[in-house]
């Protein structure tokens, strides 16, 4: 595996973590690696060998993946705050949540632009 992808695995695994802070740092190393001509390329080859459906190698489905368990957690955050809270709460959880959903949308197109 190349030191590109090893890096973005290992960002990948950090969008598991179960530290708020933690979470977001790696959504910034998550967009700084997607950006990356050398991170792409990887994928892209990967994403392309039939040896790769059936191996442990990172391809864009993998990282999909790895996108939507994050998204999934932070959506079962959200739900599960209180309801009662001030305006300027709802105005932070409804930011997050744009956050989240930009994020995804910036992965989708970068993944549709390569291919």
């Amino acid at each position: 595996m190349s030191l590109a992808l090893h890096e973005l695995l290992l960002c990948c695994r950090g969008l598991e973590n179960n530290k708020a802070t933690e979470r977001k740092r790696e959504v910034e190393t998550f967009k700084r690696l997607i950006r990356s001509s050398d991170t792409v390329e990887e994928l892209d080859r990967t994403s392309g060998t039939r040896a790769a459906q059936g191996s442990r190698q990172l391809t864009w489905d993998a990282v999909f993946r790895f996108l939507q368990k994050y998204l999934q957690k932070e959506t079962e955050l959200l739900k599960g705050a209180k309801a009662n809270v001030s305006a300027t709460t709802l105005t932070i959880r409804q930011r997050k949540m744009r956050e989240i959903s930009s994020l995804v949308k910036y992965f989708i197109r970068s993944a549709n632009k390569s291919k």
